[in-house]
């Protein structure tokens, strides 16, 4: 019996530091939770925000007054009294957001120069190369005349002009 009293003695040892050990464990496990939140503090804010008359050429005017815009386009009327007359118009895109901004494409229709009656010329920036940085401004100009070497009336003698610029975040 004295073996029997032994290997009781082992086995309950054994149980109690099992017992020991879970209570151990539960006491030092513990489950950890990690939460958080993301936000995006910057702003996409790039519009026309002037559009101001240049000079007149000949006996161009502007024929509905003066140019208007609206944030995303501008618009204006020339009246062209006789060859070599143009107008000139200057349009600011101002960046009012937080991002930097890359002219990524820019569209003109009429997409080629007249030969004769209206024209239309559209610079001061250059796709993929032109960056607009927050708080800054571009200027485009554009151009309307009619060609001065025309000796003839055009059959045509209203164009419409579409501008599209597309920024990108730079």
């Amino acid at each position: 019996m004295d073996s029997n009293k032994g290997r009781n003695i082992v086995i309950g040892a054994l149980l109690a530091a099992v017992a020991i050990m879970a209570v151990g464990y539960a006491a030092l496990a513990q489950t950890l939770t990690i939460s958080g939140t993301a936000s995006i503090s910057s702003t996409w804010n790039v519009a026309i925000t002037d559009i101001t008359e240049g000079e007149a050429t000949g006996s161009a005017t502007n024929a509905a007054g003066s140019p208007t815009h609206d944030g995303t386009s501008a618009t204006f009327n020339v009246n062209l009294v006789k060859p070599g007359d143009k107008m000139v118009y200057e349009i600011t895109v101002h960046n009012g957001g937080s991002l930097n901004a890359r002219l990524t494409g820019l569209t003109v229709t009429p997409n080629d120069t007249a030969a004769t009656g209206i024209y239309y010329k559209v610079t001061g920036v250059t796709v993929n190369t032109t960056t607009l940085n927050a708080g800054a401004d571009n200027t485009i100009t554009v151009e309307v005349g009619w060609v001065a070497t025309d000796t003839t009336m055009p059959a045509q003698k209203t164009q419409p002009l579409t501008v599209n610029l597309t920024y990108t975040q730079a």
